[in-house]
């Protein structure tokens, strides 16, 4: 089918989804005459596109980049969005002239031109210009993976695993862990590590975790932040924290960490429950199950990967859950404080490290 929308929010999957196309449909001795990229262009532009022929041997593509027609983002002529309720009334037979025309113009789109939309947000298939595509174009779908930093993903997991195939490579799972949280899943990033690490490693080809850590960027990332935090080193969390803020705000630092002690929290209930659910003998005032069982028991209850749970315990094991509870509340109060206007988000963040 010579018309193709590839849509979602993964910007990095579908830029290179349009890379391969391009690649593979148009002879690099004739891109410069058949090839024809469109910024969101409106619809007659597309419309008049669309009808083009190759010049010379092989295929012409048309690129109708960074699209906005199949989402509620649109703002150009012919589209539905950004207009005034009375201006879209009086434009109303127009647009639906164009959508006819934008239909029969891909129904009839020649056997060696290909029309791509390349849509950077997830496809809204109610919308009219959706609908009167979609009769004559297949779709696929780039949409984010939803991703909780220490949760497991197996689907986020196995993208690691293609991504190192790629480049003729294994990878370790705590690897795989470690760029995934620390990069809060930007498949772009992580694409640019494993294939560093990939080159690191020959003449062999297993990425390991140590070779993962040796070469990553991320020492300072935000959990580096929380070990310093939980060890009561103030001084290197602010720190940390400070180099942090000049990548990013600080919002999803706090988020993360929101997510992070809410996980401890539960971590360490757990844990208290089944010590406390041991028979105790008489004369023994507590028992307590050993590092490995806690592991094992926790690990079970979550669905998570045992490493994961072994190093999490470990990060918390001093750390009192009334003293979790205390600072989970404390940062959902500074929250509601930055939601609110009351205090700057990286100011919220320092006094959040050095309390």
């Amino acid at each position: 089918m010579p018309v193709l929308i590839v849509a979602g929010d993964e910007e990095f999957e579908l830029s290179r989804r349009v890379q391969d196309l391009r690649a593979t449909l148009v002879d690099s001795n004739w891109a410069s005459v058949n090839f024809l990229r469109l910024d969101n262009p409106p619809l007659q532009e597309i419309i008049e596109a669309a009808g083009t022929l190759p010049f010379g041997p092989g295929n012409k593509l048309v690129l109708i980049d960074r699209c906005e027609l199949f989402t509620k983002k649109r703002s150009k002529s012919g589209d539905e969005g950004g207009k005034s309720e009375s201006e879209g009334k009086g434009k109303e037979k127009d647009r639906e002239r164009l959508l006819d025309d934008l239909e029969k113009s891909l129904a009839s789109v020649a056997a060696n031109t290909y029309v791509i939309f390349a849509c950077p947000f997830n496809l809204d298939q109610t919308l009219k210009t959706t609908k009167a595509a979609q009769k004559h174009a297949k779709i696929e779908k780039f949409e984010k993976e939803k991703f909780y930093v220490g949760s497991p993903n197996g689907k986020l997991s196995s993208w690691c695993r293609t991504e190192a195939k790629r480049h003729g490579a294994t990878i370790e799972d705590q690897a795989i862990t470690y760029l995934l949280d620390g990069t809060e899943a930007n498949l772009r990033q992580i694409a640019a590590e494993i294939e560093k690490a990939a080159i690191h490693v020959l003449p062999g080809n297993h990425i390991t975790y140590q070779a993962v850590v040796q070469l990553s960027p991320y020492h300072s990332h935000v959990f580096a932040l929380a070990d310093y935090w939980l060890s009561g080193k103030g001084k290197e969390a602010l720190a940390s924290a400070e180099e942090l803020l000049t990548r990013q705000s600080a919002m999803p630092i706090i988020a993360t960490m929101q997510t992070m002690i809410s996980k401890w929290i539960l971590m360490k209930s757990l844990c208290e429950k089944f010590n406390h659910d041991l028979p105790t003998p008489p004369g023994v005032l507590r028992r307590e199950l050993p590092m490995n069982e806690l592991v094992r028991r926790v690990a079970g209850e979550l669905k998570a990967k045992e490493f994961m749970i072994e190093k999490d315990l470990k990060r918390i094991s001093k750390i009192p859950l009334e003293r979790l509870i205390e600072k989970r509340l404390d940062l959902t109060r500074l929250e509601n404080s930055i939601k609110t206007g009351m205090i700057p988000e990286s100011h919220a963040l320092q006094v959040f490290l050095a309390g």
